[in-house]
């Protein structure tokens, strides 16, 4: 008699003789079982998935309306308009853009000189395209 002859001689000893229809109905029981739960967990997760869509909602504050002053107090004055320096050396109304193959690098040399100040290692490496 062979090891597996053996094994399978003891399982069925063991499990009380059941008969072959009674294993593979509480198979398919436990299979039933098991995707049940699986099924209802997705449900959830898609359902707290949809719910992310209110998550930056409650981040935002509300817009604050003004409150009418009483008809016997005064309107406040305006405050007065903030100078802004014009001529050479400012960027008074330049509107700057930055390419996209721009960013990367800037960013780049801002990290690798917060970290240098820092005392960190960092290094910065260029990465090209092969053709």
């Amino acid at each position: 008699m062979t090891f597996l002859a053996a094994m399978s001689l003891t399982a069925t000893a063991a499990e009380g003789a059941k008969t072959l229809g009674q294993q593979v109905q509480e198979g398919l029981m436990n299979m039933v079982v098991g995707l049940g739960v699986v099924f209802i967990v997705l449900i959830f997760l898609s359902f707290v998935i949809s719910l992310f869509k209110f998550i930056n909602k409650l981040d935002k504050p509300k817009a604050k309306e003004p409150v009418a002053a009483p008809a016997g107090a005064p309107a406040p004055a305006a405050a007065p308009a903030a100078a802004v320096p014009a001529g050479p050396g400012t960027m008074a109304g330049a509107k700057v853009t930055i390419a996209d193959e721009v960013e990367g690098p800037v960013a780049a040399a801002i990290l690798a000189a917060v970290a240098e100040s820092c005392g960190g290692n960092f290094k910065v490496t260029s990465i090209k395209k092969s053709k």
